[in-house]
Order: C-alpha cells, then sequence, then structure tokens
C-alpha cells in the first residue's frame, strides 16, 4: 500500500465517521458523504487525486483563499448579528428610560416644591397656635440672676496635696 493511498483512505475513513452519526439518526449528510466519495476515488485511482488536488490548488490559491476566508468570516460575524441587534434595541431603550427618568424627576421636583409650601404653611399655623397659647397662660417674670463669687481652694474638700 502507498503512502498516498493510505493517506486517502485516512481521509475517507474520518468522513464516513462523521457522516455515521446522522446516518444512525436517519439523515443523510450529504457534505460528509460527498468527501468520502471523493477520498475512495482518490485512494483508488491516481488520476482522480491528481484531479481533486489540482482544483483544490486552484480554488485555495490566491484571490480565491482570500475571498473564502472573507466569506467565511462574514458568515461567522452574521451570527452577532442578533446580539447587535439586542444591544442597539437595548441603547434605545435605555434612552427612552432615561427621558422618562428626567421627565419624572422634573415632575416630582414640582411635587416637592408644592409639599415643602403645604408644610411650611401647617408648621407656620401650628407656630402660631402654639405661641398664643402661651401668651395666654401669661408669662412669668423671669428673676435675674445674681452674680456669686468663685468659691475658694480653701473649702473645696477635693484638694490635693502637694509635695515639693
Amino acid at each position: 500500500m502507498d503512502r498516498d493511498v493510505f493517506i486517502w483512505s485516512g481521509l475517507a475513513l474520518v468522513a464516513a465517521m462523521v457522516a455515521t452519526p446522522a446516518l444512525l439518526a436517519g439523515g443523510f449528510p450529504l457534505l460528509p458523504l460527498f468527501f468520502a466519495g471523493v477520498a475512495l476515488a482518490g485512494a483508488a485511482h491516481s488520476g482522480s487525486r491528481a484531479l481533486v488536488i489540482g482544483v483544490a490548488l486552484r480554488l485555495l490559491s490566491g484571490g480565491a483563499l482570500r475571498t473564502a476566508v472573507v466569506v467565511l468570516g462574514a458568515l461567522m460575524l452574521i451570527q452577532l448579528l442578533p446580539i447587535e441587534l439586542a444591544l442597539l434595541m437595548a441603547g434605545d431603550v435605555l434612552a427612552y428610560v432615561e427621558v422618562l427618568a428626567a421627565v419624572s424627576l422634573i415632575a416630582a421636583n414640582t411635587r416637592v416644591r408644592e409639599v415643602r409650601r403645604g408644610i411650611g404653611r401647617r408648621l407656620d399655623r401650628w407656630r402660631r397656635t402654639a405661641t398664643a397659647r402661651v401668651r395666654r397662660r401669661g408669662s412669668r417674670s423671669v428673676r435675674p440672676v445674681r452674680p456669686r463669687s468663685p468659691p475658694s481652694a480653701d473649702d473645696d474638700p477635693s484638694g490635693v496635696w502637694a509635695f515639693a
């Protein structure tokens, strides 16, 4: 058995192993079975092998390889489109929430001013009634405080002994 035949047989075996779970589940995996058939043809016939290698080299050389990589990258990035749309929508919703919060704060500030005025009026009314009650009871005269002389240090029983 030649080295090339061994490699192509291994490729056919790998493609068959990839197709097996789908076949067992009742499906028909076209791409893995196609690769298995091409690999078996390459293992059996050297002309088929040369044809497959030539076509693969032509497809994957230069601009074609670059195009394939760009298309593959675009296909991978298109998977992120729902996430980007969700983030875009979340940003719009966040903008709406910010506007709602600003309007709510403005309304709350207006309401707080009215509540503060009402509380101030009630406190003024309460203060007036409390002052009127105190005045009705009459005011007492406060005795003036007479200045006293400070106590002498000799009279202090908690004096400290001093040693020199």
